[in-house]
């Protein structure tokens, strides 16, 4: 559902102002009367591109572009969604479920989040990309990645810690075909399943027992993520 040509106008003036306008103000600029400004801020109200004041008259002003931008996929999912469910019949199941609302899991420490991974592991069909601290990793979620491996599940690995102490690890994690890169300190850890299932992570040098996680489930989300990903695995250095 794309925004009106008007509308565009009046998101792009905001985006230029570094405060809020009047209506009026939209109006003299664009050559709009005040009324016809009103009902085109509230089709960007709708699609969260920007924000109102509670006094009278409103004011308006354009949030962060980074904001907008995923509000406005965030609306636009919604509304395919609606608008083509009764078209589903033609589409696998497995493609229906791409369509399911958001959801979210929190995780209360790495061990938890590492019996999650082997779990989502165990589940994988198509790829498994990991950005980690290079740390040991627990013996049953290892091999739950190294059978995904020999499924053919194609199995990525960026790591933020890489020295001396754990060359010999990643070494075996390499020898048993999981591609592995030296990542930028990102701070965070993250998992992504078949592109899909995420898993964020806080990420610390010590007390990792102490990090808290969350697991969003959520493809457009996910979509963002992966290709968040691949822009790190190109930049990130060969071991």
């Amino acid at each position: 559902m794309a925004m009106s040509p008007q509308a565009q106008e009046i998101y792009k003036v905001l985006l230029k102002t570094s405060r809020p306008l009047y209506a009026r103000e939209l109006a003299i600029q664009l050559k709009l009367i005040p009324t016809v400004v009103y009902r085109l801020t509230e089709e960007l109200l709708n699609l969260g591109l920007i924000a109102k004041s509670s006094s009278y008259p409103s004011q308006f002003m354009a949030k962060p572009i980074n904001d907008g931008l995923s509000l406005f996929l965030l609306h636009q999912n919604k509304w395919f969604s609606k608008e083509f469910r009764e078209n589903l019949g033609t589409v696998p199941n497995n493609e229906i479920s791409k369509i399911d609302p958001l959801s979210f899991n929190f995780i209360q420490s790495r061990d938890e989040l590492m019996k999650i991974s082997a779990i989502e592991a165990d589940k994988t069909v198509k790829s498994i990309d990991l950005l980690r601290s290079g740390h040991e990793i627990p013996p049953e979620t290892m091999l739950s990645i190294i059978e995904a491996k020999k499924r053919g599940i194609i199995t990525r690995m960026l790591i933020q810690d890489y020295s001396g102490e754990n060359a010999d690890q990643v070494a075996n994690w390499k020898q048993n075909g999981i591609l592995v890169k030296k990542s930028a300190l990102k701070h965070i850890r993250l998992m992504i399943y078949d592109s899909e299932a995420i898993y964020f992570m806080s990420y610390k040098h010590s007390e990792s027992e102490k990090d808290m996680g969350i697991k969003i489930t959520y493809p457009p989300f996910a979509a963002i993520l992966s290709q968040l990903f691949e822009e790190w695995w190109k930049e990130a250095e060969t071991i």
